[in-house]
């Protein structure tokens, strides 16, 4: 494009306010848009992150507790758990009424600025393998799978326990 066609395209702009306008409008939502879209992948990630952590740190708890019980050794503990946290925020409803169409518009409370959170939902947990010594012992099986779903509140389907080599 040469620079005569440039400065004509330059002149329109500023001479038509309808294509101006247009063109704010439409980068203004290129901004809100794009940085909507950053904002959620940020949050994702960090959600993920706790999710990953706080399995890790049951991981690590339980770990811990199964080992003290009589009879098991070199305990080794893997937890799947389904989703990650799950944030649950006071909303308002606001039900609009045009002709015979209803359209119903949910938005965040907020209080000073931050959004009014109601609970958040950790990560359910479907899962847990236990690898220890002595695992084929049934006494000390059935105080590991009592102990698993007292702390998890797992179901005793989900439970696995495997003995070591």
């Amino acid at each position: 494009m040469n620079k005569e066609s440039k400065n004509l395209i330059i002149n329109k702009l500023k001479t038509n306010k309808k294509i101006t306008t247009i063109i704010i409008v439409i980068a203004s939502f290129l901004l809100v848009l794009s940085l909507t879209f950053f904002t959620n992948t940020k949050k994702v990630e960090e959600e993920t992150n706790f999710a990953e952590e706080y399995v890790k740190s049951l991981e690590n708890r339980l770990t811990e507790v199964l080992s003290k019980i009589e009879g098991a050794k070199d305990v080794n503990v893997i937890i799947k758990a389904e989703s990650g946290l799950e944030t649950v925020l006071a909303t308002e409803t606001i039900i609009k009424e045009n002709g015979n169409i209803k359209e119903t518009i949910e938005t965040p409370i907020t209080v000073n600025g931050k959004t009014v959170v109601l609970k958040e939902l950790y990560p359910k947990i479907t899962g847990v393998l236990i690898v220890t010594e002595g695992a084929n012992n049934i006494s000390l099986n059935t105080k590991l799978i009592n102990a698993t779903t007292s702390l998890l509140g797992v179901d005793i389907k989900n439970i696995q326990i495997i003995s070591t080599k």
